[in-house]
């Protein structure tokens, strides 16, 4: 059902992860991101701040606390789950993958560990935290205010 905080929450988390991939494009090998990463990430985050944030809006600040870090780490999950497995995909159709689909699949988890470490920047980490936890007390003004 569409309320008032869910819509905040998108719209709020969906400018969120358009910053933070904006922001990230620097920790990509010579600065360069690949095409998608923009629009992949500002889409992950708007559906989660509609799924998960906005669906939980106007129980209060101090549980959008938690709301709110709950929602940047599922934004930094499936941002970095979305770019290993795009790379997983371009490494099976250069024929990489010799023993099978099972190698394939065990590389997506390999590749989110690269990339992991490839984004861990403090910056980059301070900035999804403490802006999950604005991004949420903004969804729960919203939510408290047009319930």
């Amino acid at each position: 059902m569409p309320t008032a905080g869910r819509l905040a929450g998108a719209v709020i988390f969906g400018l969120f992860g358009w910053y933070l991939a904006g922001l990230s494009i620097s920790l990509f090998p010579e600065s360069r991101a690949p095409a998608y990463w923009l629009p992949v990430v500002s889409f992950i985050s708007l559906v989660i701040g509609w799924r998960v944030c906005g669906s939980r809006a106007g129980r209060g600040y101090n549980p959008a606390i938690g709301i709110g870090l709950t929602s940047a780490a599922a934004i930094a999950f499936c941002s970095i789950f979305a770019v290993a497995f795009n790379q997983m995909l371009s490494n099976a159709l250069g024929n990489r993958y010799r023993d099978g689909t099972m190698e394939a699949v065990i590389d997506i988890f390999n590749q989110m560990i690269e990339f992991g470490m490839m984004f861990a920047d403090t910056t980059l980490i301070a900035t999804l935290l403490i802006g999950g936890v604005i991004c949420a007390w903004a969804t729960e003004f919203f939510g408290q205010r047009f319930p």
